[in-house]
């Protein structure tokens, strides 16, 4: 069913809208082939980094007959790249797309309400990723679990959770959720709004659905999380590198989070992201949805359900 939450315009929701194709599989294949094929190359950078600055610590522990200065040597990139606070840029009318590579720890504060009860940084320890590493540590190389990932965030943002779990990141709360939302766990295939919107209501929230971009944005600047579909190809692909957000060009879901009244950016919660929560631009969040389905779902709990929570 459809439930109606509170905004400052018309809410736009009398009849569903249209549905969002699945993922295609062979894009996933192709990501996942890429990612493996990255993770060698950064294994073996690694390797080759360490074996000289082995080198390099032994030939300073040895005796100096020498007036030779040895070179310093850069330090190597991190294979996953951890949180760093990064604090908001001001952009320009030239500048409209410039934008932090990542959301900072502080300083932005989410509206919280009985539909949408926030809890401070939540953005930061709600994030679930849709594939192996810091935020998925027994996931998959890749698998299309983008809607599931995000409906969890979404979920545990406003205070619930997929049925059985609490708070784990691990590949079996997302396939929880694919059963609950599909019928089945398979993971050929991605997931539909009308079956992202089922999982919502098998684990105790409410949705709405828009295709009004201004709707959209109007429920997050009041705090409450929006899985968004889109083709980050259209959005933020182009600022981040591989092993922070991964490239993907192609049907998505995220979860926008929040809003940063102070730069007019967006906390986006991608599963393609190694770095948690990143931040976006209102254009590269518009590149990104019109791209693929127009469509956004809010998710929030009812009054009933917040009296007695």
């Amino acid at each position: 069913m459809t439930a109606s939450i509170s905004s400052p315009a018309v809410n736009p929701l009398s009849a569903l809208t249209g549905r969002v194709k699945p993922l295609d599989v062979e894009e996933l294949s192709v990501v996942a082939q890429e990612i493996a094929a990255r993770q060698q190359t950064l294994a073996a950078h690694t390797q080759a980094v360490v074996a000289e600055q082995t080198a390099l610590r032994e030939q300073a522990a040895a005796p100096v007959t020498t007036t030779t200065t040895t070179p310093a040597t850069a330090e190597p990139a991190p294979v996953t790249a951890a949180p760093v606070a990064v604090a908001p840029v001001t952009t320009t009318a030239t500048q409209a797309t410039t934008t932090p590579t990542q959301a900072t720890t502080g300083g932005v504060s989410i509206p919280a309400s009985s539909v949408a009860p926030r809890t401070q940084y939540d953005y930061w320890n709600k994030h679930i990723a849709q594939f192996a590493g810091k935020y998925l540590p027994d996931g998959p190389s890749m698998r299309p679990n983008c809607g599931p990932a995000s409906v969890t965030m979404a979920l545990r943002m406003v205070g619930l959770d997929i049925p059985g779990f609490s708070g784990q990141n691990s590949e079996a709360v997302l396939d929880k959720a694919r059963i609950l939302a599909t019928g089945k766990n398979d993971t050929s295939v991605g997931t539909t709004d009308s079956e992202l919107e089922t999982l919502i209501n098998k684990s105790g929230a409410q949705w709405s659905e828009s295709t009004d971009f201004n709707q959209v944005t109007n429920w997050i600047k009041q705090g409450i999380p929006v899985v968004l579909s889109g083709n980050p190809a259209q959005g933020w692909n182009s600022r981040y590198t591989a092993d922070q957000v991964y490239p993907f060009d192609g049907g998505h879901w995220v979860t926008v989070s929040g809003y940063d009244a102070a730069t007019g950016h967006y906390i986006v919660n991608d599963p393609l992201s190694q770095i948690g929560p990143i931040y976006v631009s209102e254009a590269e969040l518009r590149g990104y949805n019109q791209a693929h389905g127009n469509l956004g779902i809010a998710v929030f709990r009812d009054q009933a359900q917040a009296n007695a929570a």
